[in-house]
């Protein structure tokens, strides 16, 4: 296991962005984005949203699961 650093979408009052792109007061729900920088392009999608910063635990220290879900959404 790694310690790992990631990113989420909040709203003004503190609901998350989830994968199926609406917002929940489930933290564990929380789309995940490995890079600040694609974070911030698609919080721009919703005004008055912030990135927020957390580490948590991980056993694949690599895994890029907002690539996954930005190819998804890519195709539709």
């Amino acid at each position: 296991m790694a310690m790992v650093t990631r990113y989420r979408i909040e709203d003004e009052v503190g609901r998350v962005l989830t994968v199926e792109g609406f917002f929940s007061y489930e933290i564990d729900d929380a789309l995940q984005f490995r890079c600040e920088d694609e974070a911030l392009e698609e919080a721009r999608s919703f005004p008055g949203t912030t990135v927020e910063r957390f580490e948590r635990y991980s056993t694949f220290p690599d895994f890029f699961l907002s690539e996954t879900v930005s190819d998804e959404r890519n195709a539709a």
